[in-house]
């Protein structure tokens, strides 16, 4: 009765000793191969990388050919319908005043006659543009003794004296002089100049200006006779 009891647990223990030596026992890590744990890194932190910039795109106008060559083409519109407002024309330029008419001769006593020199001188204005005459002028001076003449100048025109009689001290650019009867005098465009009639007979002189213009002060004072002897 032992015996048949014996048999199925030496039969059970013989298939637990055959298991065991099929199956490897586990084996303990040793002490030395444990795994270092990582110690906490104190780098900072690594900040995100930032986005690429995005490049916008291109304007439709900068589209390349292919693209544009895909879009259709507007027809535009017919000049015939155009709402643009017409421009008025230009006012004609009004036109030139007309030059006087050449006088190849003026007598004296139609010549204008005017009051200068403070009451004592009178200048009769010859020849000037109111007669035609646009290169030169010619004026007849008279003054009485003492009568002065301020410093003045002329930028763009000479000034030409003929002495017919009296005497007057002058003084052109600086330089003092003495001029009488017989005597010409000449200033040039921009030059200093003044005079005083010295005691005696009238002073009388034909003035030449080239170009004209400057006699043109004359006719500031009063005028002594009516235009053109009329």
């Amino acid at each position: 009765m032992r015996s048949r009891l014996l048999i199925p647990v030496l039969a059970l223990s013989g298939t637990a000793a055959l298991s065991w030596a099929r199956e490897p026992a586990p084996q303990s890590a040793p002490v030395s191969a444990k795994p270092a744990t990582a110690a906490p890194s104190t780098a900072a932190p690594t900040a995100p990388a930032k986005p690429a910039a995005r490049t916008p795109a291109p304007a439709a106008s900068a589209a390349s050919p292919a693209a544009q060559a895909t879009q259709p083409t507007t027809a535009s519109a017919p000049a015939s319908t155009s709402t643009a407002v017409p421009t008025a024309p230009a006012a004609p330029a009004s036109p030139a005043a007309p030059a006087a008419p050449v006088r190849y001769r003026v007598p004296t006593s139609e010549a204008p006659r005017h009051i200068i020199a403070g009451g004592k001188g009178r200048a009769t204005l010859l020849l000037n543009p109111s007669t035609g005459a646009t290169a030169a002028s010619v004026t007849l001076l008279e003054l009485q003794p003492g009568a002065e003449v301020p410093e003045h100048t002329h930028d763009t025109s000479a000034e030409i004296l003929y002495i017919e009689e009296g005497t007057a001290e002058m003084a052109v650019s600086g330089e003092k002089l003495r001029v009488g009867k017989g005597d010409a005098v000449y200033i040039p465009a921009g030059a200093k100049h003044s005079a005083r009639v010295s005691p005696g007979p009238t002073f009388k002189a034909v003035q030449v200006y080239a170009g004209p213009g400057p006699e043109q002060r004359f006719t500031q004072g009063p005028r002594e006779n009516a235009p053109h002897g009329r």
